[in-house]
């Protein structure tokens, strides 16, 4: 039973609703707890969704991604690796790219021919994506009214950005046709890199990521939407090593000259070379009941 009052150090667990009371660390203001019921854990105190929404508008604004949307062949790489994932899977019928950014899923399966579409908040990236012809439709999830069922919805690096995970995620899976498939990648706090690096773990980066989820984190969450749970693999980002050492300049600085250097003394054909990083993502895939 919870208390009347949250007490202080502590906060209301999103996924099963008991108390997160166990700190593990703090990093850059905020508290990093742990639910000790079902284990997800949270940074505290918690953004508002507008807080959230406005955050990521002026990361775009403010060229906090101007390396990442200059990067083409970067984001082509992640998109096409991620797709090579979710492709063999999916049934028959149209795409849904749910935080699309700037629509290099979408250019991906629109290459190869699939009715594909995205859905973004920011203003920036949706200007970016449509500039290039794609279809990047500026709306938030619970705005949102499809004219039609998808075969695959995808949530590519977003659950992590969440306020509320559980209904954002049923709310998709509501836009899936009978035996449709949902694909999502979230950091693994589990993962080797996130418990060698621990609290400087490039993932842990308050307050853009709220959740941070283990396998059986993202299994109840699954759960709790009423998807059923085909697959939990690693997913591999592969990234230049001018790229990932601008990424470090922004979660680890420490780490960033030496990346930088020796991208620097590489042969050029090496350093632009895309590496596929196990950074400690996994990729989820689950199916709406027929």
């Amino acid at each position: 039973m919870l208390c009347s009052e949250t007490p202080v150090g502590s906060a209301t667990c999103k996924l099963c609703a008991e108390l997160q009371d166990e700190k593990l660390f703090a990093k850059q203001g905020w508290d990093f707890l742990r639910c000790a019921n079902c284990g997800l854990v949270t940074i505290d105190p918690m953004p508002t969704a507008s807080e959230v929404e406005s955050n990521h508008d002026e990361s775009y604004a403010d060229g906090e991604y101007a390396a990442f949307a200059s990067a083409h062949e970067v984001r082509q790489g992640i998109a096409a690796s991620r797709f090579s994932m979710v492709q063999p899977q999916a049934p028959a019928g149209a795409w849904l790219d749910v935080g699309a950014s700037t629509g290099a899923f979408v250019a991906e399966a629109s290459a190869v021919g699939l009715d594909a579409e995205g859905l973004e908040i920011s203003r920036v990236a949706v200007a970016q994506a449509q500039s290039r012809g794609l279809r990047v439709h500026r709306s938030a999830v619970e705005d949102f009214q499809p004219d039609k069922d998808y075969a695959v919805v995808t949530a590519f690096d977003l659950v992590e950005h969440l306020v509320d995970p559980v209904p954002f995620v049923r709310r998709m899976s509501e836009w899936l046709q009978p035996g449709g498939l949902m694909a999502i990648t979230v950091p693994n706090i589990a993962s080797f890199a996130a418990r060698i690096l621990g609290p400087r773990w490039f993932f842990y980066a308050p307050p853009d990521h709220i959740h941070y989820f283990t396998p059986a984190t993202i299994g109840r969450l699954l759960a709790e939407t009423s998807l059923e749970e085909i697959s939990i693999q690693p997913s591999y980002k592969p990234l230049t090593m001018d790229y990932a050492a601008e990424q470090l300049g922004h979660f680890l600085p420490a780490m960033a000259p030496v990346v930088g250097g020796l991208a620097r003394i590489l042969p050029r054909r090496l350093a632009g070379y895309a590496w596929p990083l196990p950074i400690g993502e996994i990729l989820v895939t689950a199916r709406r009941a027929r």
